[in-house]
């Protein structure tokens, strides 16, 4: 990424401890143009914004991991460390956004117009920390499906952790009922095996 990309990420990364959460409210804040935030922002690809999202999720989580596993029996026990892998709709209005498509809402009882976010979480103790999340389509290609998003999600997410030198096969994971079909099963117990 470019330095310019950066520093705009670590300048509304900070601004969130001030309670300034988007590039409008940072850009009232501070004299910066809102066009400035927006144009470096749009320059990074959806490929930038997924490695951001596993690097600082599976950063966060190593420290605790390392600390959990340096502690006792007892604690480790209270700590739980589970993975929960799960999907979410979230409801948009807009008809321009991206990603969005009539999905069942449970909470609606129907079709809605919405998004789809497939994500994979840590739980440590009382500390949730998203691992990877993506946005599922049901437009595009044959590599947009949710059990092959999964899959690939979770490859990127023992890569990382192997490559640091902790097993997250020893720790437990949960799923919506969904996954835990008998061919999603066999396709997680093969990538886990393989890996």
């Amino acid at each position: 990424m470019r330095s310019k990309i950066v520093d705009t990420l670590l300048l509304l990364s900070v601004s969130h401890l001030f309670g300034l959460y988007n590039p409008n409210q940072v850009a009232d804040a501070l004299p910066y143009p809102k066009t400035g935030f927006y144009r470096d922002l749009h320059s990074m690809s959806q490929y930038h914004w997924k490695r951001l999202n596993v690097r600082f999720g599976c950063a966060m989580a190593l420290d605790l991991i390392k600390d959990t596993e340096t502690k006792s029996a007892s604690t480790q026990s209270r700590r739980r460390i589970t993975i929960s892998v799960d999907d979410s709709n979230v409801d948009r209005y807009g008809k321009t956004i991206a990603y969005c498509s009539n999905w069942l809402s449970k909470k609606h009882n129907n079709t809605i117009w919405d998004q789809n976010i497939l994500g994979i979480t840590i739980k440590i103790g009382d500390v949730v920390i998203p691992l990877n999340m993506r946005f599922v389509s049901k437009q595009g290609r044959g590599n947009t499906k949710k059990p092959v998003l999964f899959v690939a999600m979770m490859e990127e997410v023992l890569d990382f952790f192997d490559t640091h030198g902790i097993d997250k096969r020893k720790y437990p994971i949960t799923f919506d009922s969904w996954y835990g079909s008998q061919k999603l099963i066999q396709i997680f117990m093969k990538i886990v095996l393989l890996m």
